[in-house]
């Protein structure tokens, strides 16, 4: 039976790049859409301009040395990358040789991949930007609904093991069992000098070969110790409760019940007319205290004004009441999921403190027997559990509670006391909506939960190649920016989306307040280090900071 024949590998051919890359070819998107960039509005060289300026300079001292790569080249290489699931700087480096697409969007060229790794550790200021840039394209193509969105966040393992952070019963737990094997073997020491045998033995099987072994181990268990007094050290000199070692900024949080990984958390808020990213921001803290920001910020990427109303759906993770007035506030209505009130066990459930109505005129309560809860009007501090404030509150009592004969179903103290937070009035709108609105909530999973799933299960990015916040920063960015891209390549198709890229304008204008005023604020962030260091200089060990960002002539001169 015949044989499909290839041609003969000496064969030569003539042909080009751009006849080996099909016309609806995905790459000719990342392609003009760079090209439509202006990476100076972008702040592409807003860090790494040291770095380019001296190689520029080197260049022109020095012919023989190397220019550098253009920025939008290597941008283009990590949309790429991010694209096709490729992330490691060293495989892209390979693909650049063997990949044709990437051969024709590179021209041939092929960075080092020190070069192509600087690149993502030195733009992440710009890499946001470029995402919060085509949140506005999506906005002029009209893919955004602007009406409903879904704030969620996701962990992404941090470049951190769980065996490289430490808090305080970590580090003490390790400290009280070096203390108790140091004092076995100064004990098992004592016994050999004090033993006969040890004077008379000779051989190397015997107490002395023994008591070699004793030191040398105890001698490891010192350099153990003083490892984890500096850990202590670290931890007493700063108001974090753990420390990690390797990315000093990444954090042991709750991922699922009781598992625990370092990572950080990415705040995302999604659109939801095409579940597509309006904002996104790691994070190293729980879900608590992002709703506000996360949603304000979605509305400036939105172009969206204060006066413009918004709907947020979030999980009870986002209940806070603080953060649920301040939505209310800038005219954005929450649908946060909500805990029941728990059962106690000594009271019946007419009697929880639900039960009790509240009367907004009077400021009182009416409790389940028909007597009427009054208040001194004082304001109680909650404390949180670093010490802070978390919330005030006010407490409503009856002397009735004395003669009530439903007193035992109740309370077992005197009189029942009632707590009402400053933000209940806000905690009661946000509840209301949800009962009122069960379906409008429920699409929250699939919005939000639609796009990590594709990001994290099918993409495989359920980790972070960078350290730092500010790097992870880029990275959680570019990934949503690729997502976006994507999903809107399947929306519109290849033939549209090319011809409204080739059409778009970008308006930088926004971009340019928000670069300035972010250099702004990371120069006076320097200055005011700066000016505490100068004055005092036990301030760096008070604060744990290891060292300025740059040195004090360098910032003079900028």
């Amino acid at each position: 039976m015949k044989t499909i024949q290839g041609i003969p590998r000496q064969q030569m051919q003539f042909t080009s790049l751009e006849d080996l890359v099909t016309a609806d070819n995905a790459v000719r998107i990342v392609d003009t859409f760079v090209e439509k960039l202006d990476p100076i509005a972008i702040g592409l060289p807003q860090i790494g301009i040291r770095q380019y300026d001296a190689k520029q300079q080197q260049s022109k001292t020095n012919p023989g040395g190397a220019p550098r790569f253009d920025d939008k080249l290597l941008l283009k290489l990590y949309l790429y990358g991010y694209l096709n699931k490729i992330r490691s700087s060293r495989k892209l480096q390979q693909e650049c040789y063997r990949n044709v697409e990437l051969r024709w969007l590179m021209q041939e060229l092929v960075p080092n991949y020190h070069t192509i790794a600087d690149f993502r550790k030195i733009h992440s200021d710009a890499l946001k930007n470029l995402f919060k840039l085509y949140v506005h394209f999506l906005d002029e193509l009209n893919l955004l609904g602007k009406k409903t969105l879904a704030v969620d966040g996701s962990k992404f393992r941090a470049v951190n093991s769980r065996k490289n952070n430490y808090n305080q019963k970590k580090i003490g737990k390790h400290q009280a069992m070096i203390a108790e094997k140091a004092e076995n073997y100064l004990k098992e020491l004592d016994e050999l000098d004090s033993s006969d045998s040890y004077r008379n033995e000779t051989d190397d099987n015997g107490p002395s070969y023994r008591k070699e072994e004793v030191e040398a181990a105890l001698q490891r268990l010192m350099e153990r110790k003083i490892k984890y007094d500096d850990l202590q050290q670290q931890l007493d000199n700063t108001e974090e409760k753990q420390i990690s070692t390797s990315d000093s900024e990444s954090r042991a949080l709750i991922i699922n019940k009781n598992i625990v990984e370092v990572s950080y958390n990415t705040q995302s808020a999604v659109d939801a007319k095409h579940h597509l990213f309006v904002h996104a921001e790691a994070t190293n803290t729980n879900d608590g205290k992002a709703l506000h920001r996360a949603t304000l910020q979605a509305k400036e990427n939105m172009n969206l004004t204060k006066e413009d109303s918004l709907d947020v759906l979030s999980d009870k993770g986002y209940h806070t009441g603080a953060q649920l007035q301040q939505c209310h506030d800038d005219n954005i209505e929450t649908y946060v999921a909500f805990k029941e009130q728990p059962s106690v066990k000594h009271l019946q459930k007419e009697f929880l403190s639900t039960q009790f109505v509240y009367n907004k005129q009077e400021d009182t309560y009416t409790c389940p027997a028909g007597q009427t809860l009054t208040t001194l009007n004082t304001w109680h501090f909650k404390k949180g559990d670093a010490g802070e404030t978390s919330y005030r509150f006010k407490t409503y009592r009856t002397p009735a509670c004395k003669t009530c004969s439903l007193k035992k179903h109740c309370t077992r103290l005197n009189k029942r006391i009632i707590h009402r937070s400053e933000y209940q009035d806000a905690v009661d709108r946000n509840n209301e909506n949800i009962r009122q609105n069960p379906d409008y909530y429920k699409r929250r999973q699939s919005i939000c939960e639609h796009a990590f799933g594709t990001i994290k299960r099918q993409w495989g990015y359920t980790y972070t190649l960078m350290k730092g916040l500010q790097k992870v920063n880029g990275e959680m960015n570019l990934i949503m920016l690729v997502y976006n891209i994507k999903r809107t390549l399947s929306l519109l198709g290849f033939t549209k989306m090319l011809q409204a890229l080739q059409n778009w304008k970008p308006d930088y204008s926004k971009m340019l307040c928000q670069f300035i005023s972010n250099q702004m604020r990371r120069y006076w962030g320097q200055l005011v280090e700066l000016f505490f260091l100068t004055a005092n200089p036990s301030f760096n060990i008070k604060i744990g900071i290891k060292a300025l960002p740059m040195k004090q002539e360098e910032f003079y001169n900028r």
